[in-house]
Parts: structure tokens; sequence; C-alpha cells
């Protein structure tokens, strides 16, 4: 389960390769065979945790926005460094840090891939040369603000409606829930949609792709695609989190049914029928 990233390709039709596959790959360059690698870490460090049924340290994983294996050359050694958005930094005490450590050791020595040490530091932001016009907008309320975290301080590149996207996905996820909501649902028995709205439930501050609500429920919709490194059976620790926090129904939107109008549309009628139906 943890071998497999979830791009596509191997030897059978639709069969997602495995780590090795992927590292072994000719074409790869050597910054995206690290990539592979440092994604390989911290997959199977979680996939590890949620066999022995530690799920509090899987669903902190589930918090870290990028791994990247770097080289010190002061120690002359490779670190594996886990980069975590500052407003979930905190969470990750130095006893957890310890703790993720024990897992990272067996799982380095046995993957072979020659990373020595489990690092942790906040995620950098990215800065335009625009940032002081960017954050002074955001401070008035005159930019965007749902997802600032991902997108604060550079200037959003997709925005509609005043809210920004991230990527050309979760636009086309919005334009389409959009769609719905004023073409085809009746006004009194519409939809809201909220782009990548920042969330606390307890011990946790998530960001999901999409939250809509209908009918008196809340649903939350993620889209998964390559950047998604942790597979289903860690993804249901946070859904069950979710919905003990009050959300109705946690679907997800396969990256590949994006490109597709009428498949789109199809999966997200089926996704309000199915939380108009939770009890």
């Amino acid at each position: 389960m943890a071998e497999q990233l979830s791009a596509a390709g191997g030897d059978a039709p639709g069969r997602p390769r495995t780590y090795d596959e992927i590292i072994e790959d000719s074409w790869l360059t050597e910054e995206e065979r690290q990539r592979a690698k440092a994604d390989s870490l911290l997959g199977h460090m979680a996939a590890l945790l949620f066999q022995r049924g530690d799920t509090r340290h899987v669903q902190l994983l589930l918090l870290v926005r990028e791994s990247v294996i770097e080289y010190d050359q002061d120690a002359q050694d490779w670190d594996l460094w886990l980069e975590i958005d500052p407003v979930n930094y905190a969470v990750f005490t130095d006893e957890v840090k310890s703790h993720l450590r024990d897992v990272f050791r067996p799982v380095t020595r046995r993957l072979n891939y020659g990373v020595d040490n489990l690092l942790f530091r906040e995620t950098l932001p990215r800065v335009g040369p625009d940032w002081r016009e960017s954050l002074a907008g955001m401070l008035s309320g005159e930019r965007p603000t749902n997802q600032a975290r991902r997108t604060m301080p550079e200037k959003p590149q997709r925005i509609q409606d005043n809210l920004a996207f991230t990527n050309a996905g979760e636009q086309r996820v919005y334009q389409a829930l959009k769609h719905l909501q004023e073409k085809e649902l009746p006004s009194e028995q519409t939809i809201s949609i909220f782009p990548l709205p920042n969330g606390r439930v307890p011990g946790h501050t998530w960001e999901p792709d999409l939250l809509v609500t209908y009918r008196g429920r809340a649903g939350v919709l993620e889209i998964d695609g390559p950047n998604h490194r942790v597979r289903r059976a860690m993804d249901t620790s946070r859904d069950h989190l979710l919905r003990d926090a009050g959300v109705a129904y946690v679907d997800r939107i396969a990256v590949e049914v994006i490109d597709d109008p009428q498949e789109l549309l199809a999966a997200l009628k089926r996704f309000l029928r199915r939380l108009r139906e939770c009890p």
C-alpha cells in the first residue's frame, strides 16, 4: 500500500507504479528521484504507524506539507526535512519529533536510500516582489483570504468571485459546483461553496479542498491526485475526525475526473445526493 504513488504507470494498465519503479526510471532527473525518495520515506513511516494502530501520529504526518531530502555539507550526510505550516508546527513537540525519529530509523535503514536524519521546519512562504502590497491587501480585506496560508504573500494566480485557488483542478471543481448552485438547483434548496477554508477539529488544523453545505448538512470534498502522499487507509483516520466534528459526509474527486465535465458533474451530483441522505 505505502509503496504505491498515485501517479499512473507500470506494466499493467491503470496500476500505480511502485516507488522502486519510479525511482529507477531513467527519465527522472536527480531532483525528481530525490523527491520520490522523500515521498516514499514519509509514506512508509505513515503506513508503519497505521499498521501499529498509532493513528495519532499518522494524523500528524498528514499535516506535513512537503518532504525534502537535502545534503548537509558540514555533517556530510543526507537529511529528510518535513515541512509543516506555521499554524500546525507547534503540535510537533520534542516528544512527537523523537517518536517520529524512532519510526524513521528502521524505515530509512530498510529502504537503503542513504538518508541519515529526520528534521523538521516550518514551510517558507512564497514571496513575490509585491509582498508589501499583498500583505497590506490581505490585512485590509481587499484580497482573497480563503486558503491564505497556501498563497500568502505571493499574489494568487487563479481568482474567481474574489476567491483564490491554488491549481486549475480546484477551480474546475468550484466552477462545476457553482453551475449546480446557480443553474440546476432551486434557489430555496441550493448549496454554499467554501474553497480551501482553514478549519479546526480537536487537536488539528486542516484545510479541506472544498466545504459544501446543502440542506442543513456540511460535506467536505477532497481532490485526490499525485500530491496526495498517503493512501486511502491513512485518509480514513482524518475522515473519521471530520465526521466526529460535525461534517456529515466526506468524499473524494479523482484528478482524472476533473478533465471530463460530464463525469465531474455526475460525481458532484452523487456527492450532493449522498450528503442529502446523511442522517
